[in-house]
């Protein structure tokens, strides 16, 4: 049988809605942290329906300004949940991003995310939206690996697409009377179409097979220690036009440079995690491969590692010890 219940923050006093609200998702989902810019004016409400396996959470969210929801790598490490999740923008737009990709997604498009890997979620403004919670080995065994899929917006315009809103609109009417065997088939059934949505998505042409974006991450790749290089001087090196080089990348559902910063850490996590290299001081590491400022390396590197550079070498550190 299918269950509904909710929760809003206007049952809190204002100064606990904010916390209320990210141990309420917490429960939800799987546990993340919220940083929200405006939390005096926050208002937020969401409604949940299981079904089947499944778990449906429509959600509205106002007057919080720019609003960030993030997963760190010790969150997803030391959690039990193996989950995908599905984001259906219904109004509004709002950002999915893992695995070094970023998708804005447009009412009417969705995309999932591995609640296994870190990842964020970003609203610029008031949204609405709906979430579908599936377990991993349920969409595994209709598509096999998703690694390639996640954080890459699914348009609205297939059919899939145009079915999947009023599917899951319906679905997250009230189910308490649903018999178990007919949760079960209309589970099935959003599924597939949740399936077939992602086989068209896959079924696009990859970025990676394309020969210039290969040439535009390899000129990137060569100079990932120039803080000074531009999207017009990659474009150049590439030997592409700019406006060519945006679009590979949107391809992708990411930005040129969001995909040159995430390249930039990377390289640095190597470096820290490397015992070989654990006399180079942090800003040595930073300053090698692009960074210019130090304090910009430290934070991006905990929103993305979900501890500091010091800290993430000290417990790669110790890692190898206790390996020894």
């Amino acid at each position: 049988m299918a269950h509904a219940h909710g929760f809003a923050t206007l049952s809190l006093p204002p100064h606990q809605r904010v916390a209320g609200w990210t141990q309420a998702v917490s429960d939800r989902f799987v546990e993340s942290a919220f940083k929200i810019a405006e939390p005096a004016g926050f208002d937020a409400a969401m409604l949940n329906r299981d079904l089947a396996a499944l778990s449906l959470t429509r959600f509205c969210s106002s007057g919080h300004g720019s609003k960030r929801v993030t997963r760190s790598q010790r969150q997803a490490a030391r959690g039990a949940e193996e989950f995908f999740l599905l984001n259906l923008q219904l109004a509004g737009r709002g950002a999915v991003r893992q695995a070094g990709r970023e998708t804005w997604l447009a009412p009417g498009e969705f995309a999932i995310y591995d609640t296994r890997r870190p990842y964020e979620l970003a609203y610029d403004a008031d949204y609405r939206q709906v979430v579908l919670r599936i377990p991993r080995r349920e969409l595994l065994a209709r598509l096999g690996g998703c690694d390639g899929l996640v954080a890459r917006a699914a348009p609205a315009d297939t059919l899939p697409g145009r079915l999947l809103q009023p599917m899951l609109m319906a679905l997250g009417e009230d189910l308490s009377a649903t018999q178990a065997g007919t949760a079960e088939d209309l589970a099935s059934a959003l599924l597939d179409v949740v399936t077939a949505g992602l086989r068209e998505l896959r079924g696009e042409a990859a970025p990676s097979s394309c020969p210039r974006f290969e040439r535009v991450k390899l000129q990137a790749m060569k100079r990932l220690h120039d803080p000074s290089l531009t999207l017009g001087d990659l474009a150049q090196a590439a030997g592409v036009s700019l406006r060519s080089l945006h679009q590979l990348f949107r391809t992708q559902g990411c930005t040129a440079s969001r995909w040159i910063w995430q390249q930039r850490l990377a390289a640095c996590e190597r470096v820290l995690r490397d015992p070989a290299a654990s006399h180079r001081m942090l800003t040595q590491v930073a300053f090698d491969h692009g960074f210019s400022d130090a304090a910009h390396f430290s934070r991006t590197f905990q929103q993305r590692y979900g501890c500091s550079p010091s800290e993430y070498r000290r417990r790669c550190g110790a890692a190898v010890q206790r390996g020894g």
